[in-house]
């Protein structure tokens, strides 16, 4: 089956997106030009093909148009999710995150967060913010059992990796802090 295909992270966030609400090829440049997801910002030669792939593997289609007036203007493509486009993106919210790729994929897994906010519970929310939070504990015990036994006798290639663990400790802290905020929240001790 077409939708079965796995798509690359481009397009679930693509797909991501339509299934926020329905977007025009334009509407998602627009979006990537103006918020911090700029760091995926496509050329035209990389955007509209992924909308292609979406479209061909079923996980989007194009609107019908409405018709006005006689109206002989350019017919805008505006994409929307199918069914099995939301079911698709919904299984990849769900993934759990690894320890062998939170680094690699950081910026990814907050993707991620950031659209689970109106489609899952906050139960589900928690559970992924908690498989994030021990992905980036283990790393971090990783690096420091690598510097612990490397013995790092150079000073650039140490500092080096001392703001690595800092980045990934600054991110576990924040996990960490999420999951107390968004817990607090769901106790009703916080607004």
């Amino acid at each position: 089956m077409a939708g079965r295909q796995q798509l690359t992270s481009f397009e679930q966030i693509l797909l991501g997106l339509i299934c926020k609400a329905p977007s025009s090829g334009y509407d998602l440049k627009r979006i990537f030009a103006v918020t911090p997801m700029g760091v995926y910002h496509p050329s035209s030669g990389t955007l509209y093909p992924a909308l292609g792939r979406l479209g061909q593997r079923g996980m989007v289609q194009e609107q019908t148009p409405s018709i006005q007036n006689g109206s002989s203007a350019r017919h805008r493509r505006v994409y929307e999710p199918t069914p099995a486009g939301r079911a698709t993106h919904a299984t990849w919210l769900r993934e759990p995150v690894e320890s062998a790729t939170v680094a690699r994929d950081l910026g990814l897994h907050l993707m991620r967060f950031v659209m689970m906010e109106h489609l899952f519970s906050r139960e589900e929310v928690l559970g992924f913010l908690y498989s994030l939070a021990d992905a980036l504990a283990e790393f971090c015990a990783q690096l420091e059992r690598y510097t612990a036994a490397a013995g790092m006798g150079d000073l650039h290639p140490r500092l080096a990796l001392d703001h690595g663990l800092s980045v990934y400790r600054a991110s576990l802290q924040w996990a960490e802090h999420t999951i107390a905020e968004l817990s607090a929240t769901a106790d009703g001790s916080a607004q």
